[in-house]
């Protein structure tokens, strides 16, 4: 399998711009995607990642560091299974990605702890289903091109 280099997003400037993008929307999480830019300072094209990738999990939604955690786990896990998939990691014309994910609302209660097999099949759904959106709003944008 070839590797899939993700980026973590870490500029104010990455994050504003991100957020002010286009998103698509599962469960509790929100999926803001957008093309990199200049602002973005992503490193030299010998390096080039697949996809930069950003958080945004307040405390006041996910009150438990473990449970954000896990969130961030599944995800980068669940992306990089869809750009294994699709083969994004050799498509070297095209712009490198940058997601965010943001936790919009509570998590549900009824786990009991960041251990719960439950709750990260519930994740891994939900958050395969947010990025099976997003590969589909990313080829009608091609489409329409």
């Amino acid at each position: 399998m070839p590797a899939v280099r993700l980026l973590a997003v870490s500029r104010p400037e990455s994050y504003s711009a991100s957020l002010r993008a286009r998103w698509v929307q599962a469960g509790e999480f929100r999926l803001h995607y957008r093309d990199a830019c200049v602002e973005d300072a992503l490193p030299d094209p010998g390096a080039r990642p697949c996809c930069a990738l950003g958080f945004v999990l307040p405390k006041r939604q996910c009150r438990h560091a473990a449970r954000r955690n896990l969130i961030r786990r599944v995800a980068r896990e669940a992306l990089r299974d869809v750009l294994r998939a699709r083969g994004v990691a050799q498509d070297a014309s095209a712009a490198v990605p940058v997601l965010v994910l943001r936790l919009q609302s509570r998590l549900g209660e009824q786990w009991v702890s960041a251990q719960s097999p439950a709750l990260r099949r519930y994740l891994r759904q939900t958050l395969s289903q947010l990025l099976a959106d997003w590969e589909r709003a990313r080829e009608r944008a091609r489409a329409s091109r």
